[in-house]
């Protein structure tokens, strides 16, 4: 490899570690000095020229010459391990995301960066504890999709992402998976099997450095990329408060189709998703819903077409499931029911997102800043304002912190920190 364009890698992957994940300095700062090696040699008055939002940390951060090395460890690892490297000045860097307000900085792929340009891409979100109407819905409309040709792209947990992906890769379809962690975590663990196919049939991808575990805050901030990339978003199960309403709201904000399949109103799976059609989303009753959606808009469209002798294969089994190492809700429960050796339990322990202990990593530092400073009683967004916080901003800030489960909304205003 051309040593300038290795070390171009590694100046855009140290950039990615000072900033952060969702950096909101980014595009600013980088439509300013226009490449990371100036970004990196800029001084702190016209760093802060071009962004007087950055904060203190990330200052120091991209000044540190310590995250030198550990980037230039990180860009060797990729090399060596066929991963690849994406950033904003990538030919193959997909145009989705360098249209959205916080585009990842550095892309970590595994797989065929094609998958990332499809010709229609559907995000499949859903809970991690579906029942078994979500997953046969999720497994047939998937299945419908890929078969015409779409893309379907999901994050690869439990429940609803593993099931998508598995109907994808069933009809001979692409799929890629966004994940919340690091290139080289499978989680969860016993997804390993179905990641390695992906990998071959699509993409695996991630914002995350390698190494970075799949703490609970990664997955809302990861969420904003499955929309970018897929131009609709199909919930199929969802509870009131759910991750995947994230993804929803982020599709809603990028000016994406938000699909959605009704359910029983009397379960709180469906909650969710009822909640969307009443709001305005589209109605997904088969795969041909979407598909005729697009063949509307598309001049294209036309070949976005589910053959006939596929949909008697659309029906979701348990042993379709085991060929890409995926259980359905009640195998794993029945799983966790029995009793465990040390060793299983650890390692059980180990996959379950919630253990991922909960900090402020994921924050950017003004963020950040202003959490420590909220008080522990009730409080509005005026106590944000008198710390020095624009109200726009302290807002902004508000919505981070309860998608994110660091504080919650009461009624006229008032939040808690949880």
């Amino acid at each position: 490899m051309d040593n300038r364009l290795l070390e171009r890698e590694i100046a855009w992957v140290r950039l990615a570690d000072a900033l952060g994940a969702r950096s909101r300095c980014f595009k600013s700062l980088i439509k300013q000095f226009g490449a990371p090696e100036a970004i990196l040699s800029a001084t702190r008055e016209e760093l802060l020229s071009a962004c007087p939002d950055i904060g203190k940390g990330v200052l120091a951060a991209l000044a540190g010459e310590e995250r030198a090395e550990r980037a230039r460890r990180t860009v060797f690892w990729c090399h060596q391990s066929g991963v690849r490297l994406l950033t904003p000045s990538s030919h193959d860097y997909p145009r989705a995301f360098a249209a959205i307000a916080e585009p990842p900085i550095v892309l970590y792929v595994k797989g065929d960066p094609l998958a990332l340009r499809a010709g229609l891409s559907i995000g499949v979100v859903g809970p991690r504890e579906s029942d078994e109407y979500g997953e046969s819905i999720t497994y047939k409309l998937s299945f419908e999709l890929a078969a015409a040709g779409a893309t379907i792209v999901s994050g690869m947990a439990q429940g609803v992402d593993g099931i998508a992906a598995s109907a994808a890769l069933d009809a001979g379809g692409s799929t890629v998976a966004v994940l919340g962690c690091g290139i080289d975590i499978v989680y969860p663990r016993e997804h390993k099997k179905l990641a390695a196919e992906i990998a071959a049939r699509g993409a695996v991808i991630t914002e995350f450095a390698p190494g970075t575990r799949p703490n609970g805050w990664n997955f809302p901030i990861r969420n904003r990329l499955i929309s970018a990339l897929s131009d609709a978003v199909l919930v199929t199960e969802a509870e009131e408060r759910s991750g995947s309403l994230i993804t929803a709201r982020c599709a809603a904000v990028q000016g994406k189709a938000v699909f959605a399949v009704p359910g029983d109103i009397t379960s709180p799976r469906s909650t969710g998703t009822n909640l969307l059609l009443r709001r305005g989303a589209e109605l997904a009753l088969c795969g041909e819903d979407v598909l005729s959606y697009f063949r509307a808009l598309r001049q294209e469209g036309a070949k976005w077409r589910i053959p006939p002798e596929m949909l008697q294969y659309s029906e979701i089994t348990p042993e379709k499931l085991h060929q890409h190492g995926v259980r359905t809700f009640k195998e794993r429960q029945a799983e966790g029911s029995k009793p465990q050796s040390p060793k299983r339990k650890r390692e059980a322990q180990a996959s379950v997102l919630d253990v991922c202990p909960a900090d402020l990593s994921m924050l950017d530092p003004r963020q950040r800043d202003l959490y420590l400073l909220l008080p522990d009683t009730p409080f509005t967004v005026d106590a944000a304002v008198a710390a020095g916080f624009d109200p726009g901003e302290a807002i902004s800030a508000m919505t981070v912190y309860e998608i994110c489960g660091l504080v919650t909304s009461l009624p006229g205003g008032v939040y808690v920190k949880k």
